[in-house]
């Protein structure tokens, strides 16, 4: 089952560079799962001045409970980058 995630950054002083600290790890564990079949694809959200300050995930895993824990495990979400967060239902349209 896919799903959508939407996780939006804190917005304290320091937001940005603890993402960007913490992008590394981030981006390792993509690289990682999306071996594994679980990450679609994703990016980040951005202002109008191209500043990041959150981020799009498509993933696959089996229900709802998996994606959620899925999503705990991010360093995004370990490491205080996403303040709130999102999963939906969703489905990637094939054309």
């Amino acid at each position: 089952m896919q799903f959508l995630v939407i996780g939006t950054d804190h917005k304290d002083a320091e937001a940005l560079n603890r993402r960007l600290a913490v992008r590394p790890k981030h981006i390792d564990r993509m690289h990682k799962e999306k071996a594994k079949g679980h990450f679609i694809f994703g990016g980040s959200k951005l202002t109008d001045e191209g500043k990041m300050v959150g981020s799009i995930l498509v993933i696959d895993l089996p229900d709802m409970e998996a994606a959620e824990n899925w999503i705990e495990a991010d360093p995004y979400v370990k490491d205080g980058v996403w303040e709130t967060y999102e999963v939906v239902p969703f489905r990637v349209a094939e054309v």
